[in-house]
């Protein structure tokens, strides 16, 4: 009960609204926009009977800035969002009826052969931001550069389906040798290992995004790094970028469906100051933002102009264990300081019950094809370990295997977490009184800023650290895929071989209910025998707008951007 009070006091008005690792979906949550030009303007037209505002604008913010808009490097949250909005992969998910359908982007046809092994995109015309046309070749070079094993992209794990993809990561072939080819300037060639079943679902990832291979190599190791070291062939184009302060994007008029595009300016702020968001929502200077903050929701949803929006968002908070540290070697101790967590009780105290208790890795509303949502058909992993191992007697036997003694005392483990707001501080300050409540291990907090916790945790510079995963396509293979051996998508550094087998089995398995068997089977080694990832919390987005916005994404795995979105009424 003391704890419960402390922890009130400490996160009374806060909460944290993003930070994420991958590229995620949730575009209003994570990913707001922000902009206050006056002077765009826009034809007067109707749209489902609305009649346009005369000036297209969208203003909202990022809670931290990208590391980079590299889609080859970069796997974060806030550039993926970005990205969405900037290029065109070759397909799109979009929202009609309540459903997600995948619709034709930069491909306007597609067809397999008979047994799926081999995928032809046929691409429309379209242009880069600086007029030069976009060809297959230029997909070509983004996906072989993600493959690179010189470029070390921690988005090679989508390809593993495409023939020669393991090999060429290995070194042990040229990237040439890679199973995608341009057939000719607009048709893209796909030759994939086995058939595939969630192959469409990676048409709409950063590892399938175009590059231009003269402006990479103009720029060199700065591509990525400024919005004049990029071209775009996306609805909008990076017009500004002034680091930790804002992002402009303007319509790009070479875009090959500019007509669809109302929004001239999108500006995005970077703010992680939670009362100044709301704050800014309040006074009407964002025009959306996200919280699940009661006090703060209570006031949205009195005002007559604001609309809710509320979906479960597939997508983890979790903490992770590096399992080459001296400590988080041991298998018993990363137990133990995942059950330690009495999640439902995270989920009321710190998410004010807007977010669910997490016992597995893959998110609830993940789907696996006809049989539907995964979760419906596989058991939480973490709820059976929970209900027979103690927290304190896993800690005790893994000190004695690692000959530490008996006192937990004498532990002192660094809990590194990725931002430096109050909200980040307070969740640090709760989860010390956890650790020393349940296991007697004293913590100390190590605050950084998200550039800085990336490196710091993929160079293993940690113990133990905090993140976010938002699911990057519909399919649980997704989630699983990230703790292969040597992903290094998570910094874990974990590996089983086991795992691996079952997660490449899964991946060529057509059969939905066989396949289904090796997800469960896999999720509960993870655990069982790794246990290097500790899921928290599986997110819920609590989005408000003002009610002049229209056509924003509601849905999860969306991946529309702001390409539709158009103001009226403001």
């Amino acid at each position: 009960m003391k704890m419960k009070k402390i922890l009130a006091a400490l996160l009374a008005g806060a909460m944290m609204l993003s930070m994420a690792a991958c590229g995620g979906k949730d575009e209003e949550t994570n990913i707001g926009a922000s902009s206050e030009n006056t002077e765009a303007s826009a034809e007067a037209k109707t749209i489902d009977g609305n009649t346009l505002d005369a000036q297209q604008y969208f203003n909202g913010y990022l809670f931290s800035e990208p590391t980079t808009m590299d889609s080859v490097k970069g796997n974060d949250t806030y550039s993926g969002g970005l990205l969405n909005n900037v290029m065109e992969p070759l397909t799109r998910l979009t929202e009609k009826d309540g459903q997600n359908v995948r619709e034709g982007a930069a491909a306007e046809s597609w067809e397999s052969n008979e047994d799926g092994t081999v995928w032809t995109f046929h691409l429309r015309a379209n242009k880069w931001s600086d007029g030069k046309d976009v060809t297959a070749n230029d997909y070509v070079y983004g996906i072989t550069r993600t493959m690179t094993p010189e470029v070390a992209s921690p988005n090679s794990y989508f390809l593993p389906c495409v023939k020669n993809a393991n090999a060429v990561l290995a070194g042990e072939m040229d990237p040439s040798e890679l199973g995608v080819k341009a057939i000719d300037d607009k048709t893209l060639e796909f030759t994939l290992e086995s058939p595939t079943p969630y192959f469409l679902s990676l048409t709409d990832t950063r590892a399938m995004l175009p590059q231009r291979q003269d402006i990479v190599e103009q720029y060199g190791e700065t591509y990525g790094a400024e919005a004049s070291n990029l071209v775009y062939n996306g609805p909008f184009k990076m017009d500004t970028w002034t680091h930790q302060s804002e992002i402009v994007l303007t319509k790009n008029d070479q875009y090959w469906d500019a007509d669809s595009v109302n929004l001239t300016t999108v500006t995005y702020k970077i703010m992680n100051d939670e009362n100044a968001i709301f704050n800014s929502f309040l006074n009407g200077s964002l025009d959306s933002c996200g919280t699940g903050t009661p006090e703060w929701m209570n006031k949205f949803e009195s005002m007559e102009n604001v609309d809710h929006v509320s979906y479960v968002s597939p997508s983890v908070r979790f903490h992770f264990f590096n399992t080459k540290d001296e400590l988080f070697q041991n298998e018993n101790i990363r137990k133990a300081f995942t059950l330690a967590i009495n999640r439902e009780d995270v989920a009321k105290t710190i998410y004010f019950n807007t977010m669910y208790p997490a016992y597995s890795w893959v998110p609830d509303g993940v789907s696996t094809g006809e049989l539907g949502n995964y979760r419906d058909q596989a058991e939480e992993p973490l709820k059976a370990m929970a209900e027979s191992e103690d927290p304190k007697e896993l800690l005790l036997k893994g000190m004695e295997e690692l000959g530490l003694g008996s006192d937990p005392s004498t532990l002192s483990v660094t809990f590194t977490l990725g931002d430096t707001n109050q909200w980040i501080k307070n969740y640090g300050e709760y989860y010390q009184q956890v650790f020393k409540n349940v296991l007697g291990v004293n913590i100390t907090l190590d605050f950084n800023e998200w550039g800085t916790f990336q490196s710091k945790t993929y160079a293993g510079e940690y113990q133990m650290g905090y993140m976010v995963w938002g699911i990057d396509y519909n399919d649980p293979y997704a989630m699983l895929s990230l703790m292969v051996s040597n992903s290094g998508n998570i910094p874990t550094f974990w590996e089983n071989e086991k795992y691996d087998e079952l997660i490449a089995q899964s991946s060529v398995e057509m059969d939905e209910a066989k396949r289904v068997e090796l997800y469960k089977e896999a999720e509960n080694l993870l655990f069982n025998e790794g246990c290097a990832l500790c899921p928290i919390v599986n997110e819920s987005a609590n989005t408000y707008r003002y009610s002049y916005m229209k056509n924003m994404a509601t849905m999860p795995f969306t991946t529309t951007g702001l390409k539709y979105v158009y103001t009226s009424g403001r």
